[in-house]
C-alpha cells in the first residue's frame, strides 16, 4: 500500500466558520489537493484519502501523513485555501524518508508550526 495523505473532510475553515459557500474547509482543501495531485510527479507513490473526522475539532483543518512502518504525522490549523502546495512539498519529504521522519526545518515555513503530533510506527 502506498503512503497516504489523509484529509479530514469535516474540518471547518476556522473554529468559528464551518462552511463557506456550503463547503467545509476540509472539503475545500481536498478539492485543491486533488487538482494539484493530478499533475504531481509522485502520485504513484502516495495516495490522497479522506476521512469523516480526525477528531481534533478544536483545531480544524487537519491532515495526516501515514505509511507502513513509518512515523505518522498530524498537522492542523493551516489555511485550507493556500496550503495545498506546501502539503505536497511535505509529502515528498515524507516519501523520501525511509522511516517517515522529516526534520522540522525541512518543512515548508507555513507548516513548521502546524505539526501537532508525531506518532511512532506500530511495532
Amino acid at each position: 500500500m502506498p503512503d497516504q495523505l489523509i484529509v479530514c473532510k469535516s474540518c471547518g475553515f476556522t473554529a468559528a466558520e464551518e462552511k463557506r459557500d456550503g463547503e467545509t474547509g476540509g472539503a475545500h482543501l481536498l478539492k485543491h489537493l486533488e487538482a494539484l495531485y493530478e499533475q504531481w510527479p509522485r502520485k504513484d507513490e502516495m495516495a490522497i484519502a479522506s476521512t469523516g473526522c480526525l477528531c481534533i475539532c478544536e483545531q480544524p483543518r487537519a491532515i495526516a501523513y501515514v505509511g507502513t512502518g513509518k512515523t505518522t504525522y498530524l498537522f492542523t490549523d493551516f489555511d485550507p485555501t493556500t496550503c495545498a502546495t506546501d502539503l505536497l512539498t511535505a509529502a515528498a519529504l515524507y516519501l523520501d524518508s525511509d522511516d517517515g521522519m522529516v526534520p522540522y526545518f525541512k518543512l515548508p515555513d507555513e507548516l513548521q508550526s502546524r505539526r501537532m503530533a508525531r506518532i511512532p510506527p506500530a511495532p
